[in-house]
């Protein structure tokens, strides 16, 4: 095999492993994890708890619609943004040219053919969604979406709110939307932003605060303040356990016992009175915010379309 050959073997392959873990990400969202309340809905929802958008008195009938015409409009550009990338991954997947006559490709070309990683239903799925949601043009839709995101979270929608602070959002072509100014607003508002979501209690704002690692360059996430320290992925995580169950659970003991008695850098392991604090700070505030709030089987996807809004269904087994 020449190593022309072995290079479109192996890159075909890491680009197909590659897109199906993509697949099976965007389509988790926990059962735990319920749409947050409109503006004008309930101010105390019995899940998540009291929402951001809650209001101590009525809002005016036009600031009302306002908020409302934000949320829906991230929703609908969030399904549209996220169908679109789904079907450009299917488009991929089904193109077979890569390997058609080429006899060492032969199984490869086959599986292809038979729609592998089940992309055929993927596509329609896909297609679905960017019809029902009546979606258009979305040549630009990933811009429109980040828009909307920002509009809708200053509005108090916390899917909004949450998806923001993710802050995964780029052009088609993979180049990141947030300029300099906007890493700088950021900074300003997601402190708020993650304050409403711990009062509420917001389980995807504490799975988001277990973030340790991040990837090279400038990432808006890192402007949360103590965000990415030792100390603030034990509390967070020793939250988490606070409200996790089953297999969930088990993991979770295992990440924190990796934290205290780390078996291959033992020097790294977390001093007792930084324990003793973030066990303090993860029971007080589940007890104030957490305590009411379904608990957790899996942990919490942060950002992703609501299954109620046209959420692509998940892969199957291909």
């Amino acid at each position: 095999m020449s190593r022309q050959t072995q290079a479109v073997l192996i890159g075909g392959v890491i680009v197909a492993a590659l897109i199906a873990v993509y697949f099976g990400v965007r389509s988790r969202v926990s059962t735990d994890i319920v749409p947050a309340a409109t503006p004008e809905s309930v101010s105390d929802n019995p899940v998540r708890g009291p929402t951001s958008v809650a209001r101590e008195t009525a809002a005016p009938a036009s600031v009302a619609f306002s908020s409302n015409h934000a949320s829906a409009e991230f929703h609908t550009l969030q399904v549209c943004a996220y169908a679109s990338h789904d079907l450009a991954a299917a488009n991929y997947l089904s193109d077979c040219r890569e390997y058609e006559g080429k006899p060492e490709f032969q199984s490869y070309y086959a599986q292809c053919l038979n729609g592998w990683m089940n992309v055929r239903s993927r596509k329609a799925e896909a297609e679905a969604a960017l019809k029902s949601s009546n979606c258009g043009d979305t040549t630009d839709v990933d811009i429109r979406y980040f828009e909307a995101t920002k509009k809708a979270a200053k509005a108090g929608d916390a899917d909004a709110q949450m998806c923001y602070l993710q802050g995964e959002f780029s052009t088609s072509s993979g180049e990141p939307l947030f300029t300099d100014a906007e890493v700088e607003e950021y900074g300003r508002v997601a402190p708020q932003y993650v304050d409403a979501a711990l009062q509420r209690g917001d389980w995807r704002i504490v799975e988001l605060m277990t973030k340790g690692s991040f990837h090279p360059g400038v990432e808006p996430i890192r402007q949360i303040p103590e965000i990415g320290k030792p100390e603030t992925i034990y509390k967070m995580t020793k939250l988490l356990r606070l409200g996790a169950s089953g297999s969930y659970a088990k993991s979770l003991d295992r990440d924190l016992d990796g934290m205290i008695h780390p078996d291959l850098v033992p020097e790294a392991a977390l001093p007792a009175d930084v324990v003793k604090r973030g066990n303090a700070w993860a029971q007080k505030t589940f007890n104030e915010s957490f305590a009411g709030i379904t608990g957790l089987t899996e942990a919490p996807t942060v950002c992703m379309p609501s299954p109620d809004i046209g959420r692509l269904p998940g892969p199957t087994s291909p």
